[in-house]
C-alpha cells in the first residue's frame, strides 16, 4: 500500500467507530460522520442543517447542542435482558433476573421514560427523597415497578416511603446501617415491609471507581453491623421481611470477568444469612458496574461476559455448598451501561489557532545557520536515544527567552521545524524503543487548538472531576489521511476546559498522520492529539463527543455562567424516516443570573458565542 492511500475502514479503527458501544456512529463514502440504526443511516451535517433551518431564529440557539438518542437507551435495555436470559439459559440456571435503573445516574424525563418504555417489568431505585418524589409521579399508574430505595435515610424519607406503601406502590427499602434499622422497626409493619440489607463487598473488583468497596467503602454495613442489624430484626420480628442483599462492586469494571468472584462472594453471605434466620431472603442485588467501552478497545461481549460471570459465580458456590433447593433471583442497578449511549454532543469549532508560526525566511543569518546545523544532526542521528538527547537539548536551549519579540519568533519557528525534522525521523526508527518520560515535550504534542463553542465543565464535567474518557470525533474529512492533530478548548477562562487526551488503538504497525504523529501505537494507550483530516477545513465544522448519557447532564456546571447547550432529540420512526426535534434552547443569562441571586437582570440570550443566529 503507498503511504498517501488511506481508507474509511482506518478511520473506523482510528476513531473506533462501527463496533462495541460506537456501533451506531458510522462512515459515509465520502467521509461524512453519520448515525446508523438498522439500514438507515443520517449525517451529522443533515442534522446540524435542518437544526439551523428550524431554530436558527430561536432564542436560546447556539450553533453547538446535546443530541439525545432515546431509541439507544431502549436498545440498551433489551439488549441487558437478552443477554441475561441467554447466560440463565446457558448455564441453566433456576433463578430469575429483573432489574432497576438507578435513576442519580440521569434523570431526565428522556432518560427515564425511555427505560420504563423498553420493559413493563423495569424498576427505578432512587437515593434521596427528591428522586423518590420524581419516580412515584412517573410511574404512579404502574405501581407494580420495583421502586428501591437506597441511600441515608431521615424519618421524612421513611414518612415518604411508607405513604408510597400505603398508595399501593412496590417498595422495597434498603437497611445501611443499625441507626436506620432502629428506625425501620420503630416505624414500619414487618408484614408489610420489603428489605435489603446493603452490605458492604469484603473484596476489590478493578474499576475506575473501586474505592467504593471494601472495608472503607462509604457504602452499606460493616460485618459487625450486620450481625448487630440481624439480631435487632430477631427480636422485633422483621427476620422474614429481609427479601434481598444488596453490595455494590463499583462503577465501570472493565474486567467483567472478575464479576464472578464478587457473585461468588455474595452469593456465600445470601446462604449464611438464610442459615441465620433470614427465610424470606430469595435475591441478590449485584449494584452497578456494567461498563461502557469509551475506547472501542475492548471485546465486543462485554455485556454477555459480564452476565455469565455473574450467574457462573453464583452456581460455583451453590454446587459446593450442595444447595440445590434455592437459586437466588438476580437483580442488578445497571446506570451507566444503560443510558451513556442516550446523547452525545456536537460543538462548533469557532475558531483554529497554531502555537508556531509558519516557515519563513529568517531575518537572523544565525538562525539559518543553527537552523542546517540542527537538522543536519537529526539526519544523522541512528537511534530513539539519540533523538530524544538532541530533543531535549535543542528545547532546552531554544526556549531561553530572548531579547527581542523578533528573536522569541524565530525561535519558535525553529523549533516548529526541528519537532517536524524529529517526528519524521522518529517515524522511520520505530516507536518500540521509546522511553516514557524521557522527554521534556512531548513528541507528539499538538501545535493546533480548535476554540470550541462549548464548556467542558457544562458538557462532560467527569472529563476534569475524575479523568473519564469521552470518544471525540470530527464529522467531516473521515474518508482521508488525517492531516495532523488538535486540541479542543472551550470558551471557559480556565486551562482545565480542554479535550486533548485521544486513545491510541494498538496495531502492529503504527498509523501515522501526514505530519508524522501516530494514529496508532504498538500498544493502546492515551495520547495528546485528536485527529483531523484536513486542518484548513475545521473551522466552522463540528465535532462529536460520545457516550455523554451517564451522568454527565446530573453533575454539570455553570463555570463562567455558561449553563446547559440546547436539547436536540433524534428518532427513527417505524416507516424509516428520521426526526430532528429542537426540544429547549440553551440556558439563558438571566436563569443563570437567577441561580447565584440576581433576580432583576431581564437578559433571556443564551452565553455562548454568537454565530449570527444560525445565518
Amino acid at each position: 500500500m503507498k503511504e498517501e492511500e488511506w481508507t474509511i475502514g482506518q478511520s473506523k479503527l482510528v476513531y473506533g467507530l462501527d463496533r462495541n458501544d460506537l456501533h451506531f456512529l458510522d462512515i459515509t463514502e465520502e467521509g461524512e460522520l453519520c448515525i446508523r440504526m438498522g439500514k438507515e443511516t443520517i449525517t451529522f451535517s443533515e442534522i446540524i442543517r435542518n437544526i439551523k433551518t428550524d431554530a436558527g431564529d430561536s432564542i436560546g440557539y447556539t450553533s453547538s447542542f446535546t443530541l439525545r438518542l432515546p431509541q439507544l437507551i431502549i436498545s440498551q435495555v433489551k439488549k441487558l435482558k437478552t443477554a441475561f436470559a441467554s447466560a440463565i439459559k446457558q448455564l441453566n440456571y433456576e433463578g430469575q433476573f429483573s432489574a432497576v435503573y438507578p435513576v442519580k445516574v440521569n434523570q431526565r424525563r428522556d432518560f427515564v421514560l425511555p427505560v420504563l418504555a423498553a420493559d413493563i417489568e423495569y424498576g427505578l431505585e432512587v437515593g434521596t427523597k427528591s428522586e423518590l418524589v420524581l419516580v412515584s409521579n412517573v410511574i404512579q399508574n404502574e405501581k407494580h415497578r420495583r421502586i428501591v430505595c437506597n441511600g441515608a435515610k431521615d424519618p421524612e424519607y421513611l414518612d415518604m416511603i411508607q405513604k408510597c406503601i400505603d398508595n399501593g406502590y412496590t417498595m422495597s427499602m434498603s437497611v445501611e446501617s443499625l441507626h436506620e434499622a432502629r428506625m425501620i422497626v420503630e416505624r414500619f409493619n414487618p408484614k408489610m415491609t420489603d428489605l435489603v440489607l446493603r452490605l458492604k463487598p469484603y473484596l476489590t473488583l478493578e474499576g475506575h471507581w473501586s474505592h467504593s468497596t471494601g472495608r472503607d467503602s462509604k457504602f452499606g454495613m460493616s460485618i459487625h453491623d450486620i450481625f448487630n442489624v440481624i439480631e435487632l430484626f430477631k427480636e422485633t420480628g422483621f427476620l422474614t421481611s429481609v427479601s434481598t442483599i444488596l453490595g455494590h462492586a463499583g462503577s465501570q469494571i472493565i474486567d467483567v470477568a472478575s464479576f464472578r468472584s464478587f457473585a461468588q462472594f455474595m452469593t456465600q453471605v445470601f446462604l449464611e444469612l438464610r442459615d441465620r434466620g433470614l427465610s424470606g431472603l430469595d435475591a441478590i442485588d449485584f449494584g452497578g458496574g456494567l461498563p461502557i467501552d469509551y475506547t472501542s478497545a475492548h471485546r465486543s461481549d462485554l455485556m454477555e461476559l459480564y452476565t455469565l460471570s455473574l450467574v457462573q459465580g453464583i452456581k460455583d458456590v451453590l454446587k459446593e455448598n450442595q444447595h440445590q433447593c434455592i437459586s437466588p433471583n438476580i437483580i442488578v442497578e445497571s446506570g451507566r451501561g444503560i443510558t451513556a449511549l442516550g446523547s452525545l454532543v456536537l460543538v462548533r469549532a469557532l475558531e483554529l489557532r497554531s502555537v508556531f508560526p509558519p516557515r519563513q525566511e529568517y531575518e537572523s543569518k544565525a538562525m539559518e545557520k543553527a537552523e542546517r546545523q540542527w537538522l543536519d544532526r537529526i539526519a544523522k542521528t541512528s537511534s530513539v536515544e539519540e533523538l530524544t538527547k538532541l530533543w531535549n537539548e535543542f528545547h532546552k536551549e531554544l526556549t531561553e527567552t530572548s531579547d527581542t519579540l523578533r528573536g522569541i519568533f524565530e525561535s519558535e519557528m525553529l523549533v516548529g521545524v526541528l519537532e517536524a525534522a524529529v517526528r519524521e525521523k522518529l517515524k522511520k526508527h520505530g516507536l518500540n524503543q521509546l522511553k516514557p518520560g524521557s522527554v521534556s515535550r512531548s513528541f507528539w504534542y499538538p501545535e493546533h487548538i480548535v476554540i470550541g463553542n462549548f464548556s467542558v465543565f457544562n458538557s462532560v464535567g467527569d472529563y476534569v472531576l475524575v479523568h473519564q474518557h469521552f470518544p471525540i470525533v470530527p464529522i467531516r474529512d473521515l474518508d482521508v489521511k488525517p492531516e495532523t492533530t488538535v486540541r479542543l478548548v472551550d470558551i471557559t477562562c480556565d486551562s482545565d476546559g480542554e479535550i486533548s487526551q485521544f486513545h491510541r488503538k494498538a496495531t502492529v504497525k503504527p498509523l501515522f498522520t501526514r505530519d508524522n504523529r501516530p494514529l496508532t501505537l504498538p500498544e493502546e494507550g492515551m495520547e495528546e492529539g485528536i485527529p483531523v483530516g484536513v486542518l484548513e477545513n475545521v473551522q466552522g465544522s463540528y465535532f462529536v463527543l460520545a457516550l455523554t448519557g451517564a451522568y454527565q447532564d446530573v453533575i454539570e456546571m455553570d463555570h463562567n455562567l455558561l449553563g446547559d447547550l440546547p436539547d436536540v432529540e433524534l428518532r427513527l420512526t417505524e416507516e424509516g424516516q428520521w426526526q430532528v426535534k429542537w426540544t429547549k434552547g440553551a440556558e439563558s443569562v438571566e436563569h443563570l443570573l437567577e441561580d447565584q441571586g440576581y433576580t432583576d437582570m431581564d437578559f433571556d440570550e443564551d452565553p455562548y458565542m454568537s454565530t449570527n443566529k444560525g445565518k
